[in-house]
């Protein structure tokens, strides 16, 4: 049978701190070694789309150098 996670507020505001600056799975893989439980991108995704915070879609675009 599944458990879930009681997440607590400092760890959904290291999520909204750093979700313009991180991927899902860097969030991830900083929350699994800061608390010592097994966090997965998919419980980060989860929680962001509970907090309300959209992320952009695809790929960040490259700059182009035009001569």
């Amino acid at each position: 049978m599944a458990t879930y996670k009681k997440w607590n507020q400092t760890e959904l505001q290291f999520i909204n701190d750093n979700i313009n600056t991180s991927t899902d799975h860097e969030i991830a893989a900083k929350l699994s070694q800061m608390t010592g439980n097994n966090i997965t991108y998919g419980m980060i995704r989860r929680q962001r789309r509970k907090l309300g915070i959209i992320k952009q879609r695809g790929r960040p675009k490259k700059n182009k150098v035009t001569v």
